[in-house]
């Protein structure tokens, strides 16, 4: 049985480093049927995940494979890393046994990673910072990178 599990993280910064007054419903960002085209297998309607002071999360529960989708955006780091130095230190120091292959044609840059079995599709758009992120014990899907490209195209259309 494949387990999946993906994450779409949206880091919000504003110029200023001072706090966004809200956060847009996460839920807003991704759709249930592309949620399922990232599964591989259908997946529950979202259900918005409120985290106060910190994010939001729109998580879709996976059936058959407990495969579990989750959108989340982020307001300012509390490290005061910036959106850019982030998607720069994640493409410059990868994990130990890590893939990164660079993309082009979405956000202001883009890159794919992949751990083993977890694969991330990083997008860096202005000052936001877009994860797409999915576990998959069974090995990736066919057409994966494809549909967290997709996601991440739409997503960035709704920030």
């Amino acid at each position: 049985m494949m387990r999946l599990a993906v994450w779409v993280f949206v880091g919000l910064l504003v110029a200023s480093g001072a706090r966004a007054q809200t956060l847009k419903p996460a839920c807003g960002l991704m759709t249930q049927a592309t949620a399922a085209a990232i599964n591989g297998a259908p997946v529950s309607a979202g259900q918005e995940q409120d985290h106060p002071g910190d994010n939001n999360q729109c998580e879709f529960d996976g059936k058959g494979n407990n495969g579990t989708v989750t959108v989340e955006e982020d307001g300012p780091s509390a490290t005061g890393i910036s959106s850019a130095d982030m998607f720069k230190m994640r493409e410059t120091t990868p994990l130990q046994g890590m893939t990164v292959t660079v993309l082009s044609g979405i956000g202001d840059g883009a890159y794919f990673t992949q751990n083993g079995t977890i694969y991330d599709l990083w997008v860096l758009a202005g000052q936001n910072l877009l994860d797409v992120n999915a576990t998959q014990p069974q090995g990736a899907i066919s057409g994966l990178q494809a549909a967290m490209a997709a996601a991440a195209k739409t997503a960035l259309t709704k920030m």
